[in-house]
């Protein structure tokens, strides 16, 4: 029993990280307007705190969404064992590009603007699970 209840709360964190990352892409390549975030989902939070606004920016905000609409379909191939070669390799590429989001977004902006605590630790807890969600589709780590 015990096996199968991780085997389902695997499914689920590993099938709702995909879709934050896809979702979280498609706001990025879109450039929309959430409740969550100004304009490009978590990339354009991350990418603005860096540069600002500008061109660079929207280019790199598109970069790394299709990066994350990438990593959101690795994870679930990897999931449902799915062999693609070279999925380890995104997957850890996209660890790297995740590691730097969460230095950026979750240490830097922070200490640059006045957050309440809870309200960051709402913002740190999904990207720590997302890390968490990467490492554990990788065979490298898993």
């Amino acid at each position: 029993m015990e096996a199968k209840m991780n085997r389902i709360g695997c499914l689920l964190l590993n099938v709702s990280v995909a879709l934050y990352l896809i979702a979280n892409g498609i706001l990025g390549i879109t450039k929309e307007r959430t409740i969550f975030s100004d304009r490009g989902g978590e990339f354009g939070k991350m990418v603005s705190t860096i540069f600002g606004r500008g061109d660079f920016s929207d280019v790199l905000t598109v970069i790394l969404s299709v990066c994350a609409v990438a990593a959101g379909i690795f994870i679930l191939l990897a999931f449902f064992k799915i062999e693609v070669p070279i999925t380890d390799l995104i997957l850890l590429v996209f660890i790297c590009i995740w590691v730097i989001f969460i230095v950026i977004v979750d240490i830097i902006n922070p200490l640059q603007n006045k957050v309440k605590f809870l309200e960051y630790l709402l913002q740190l807890a999904p990207h720590l699970m997302v890390l968490g969600a990467l490492i554990i589709s990788t065979k490298r780590f898993a």
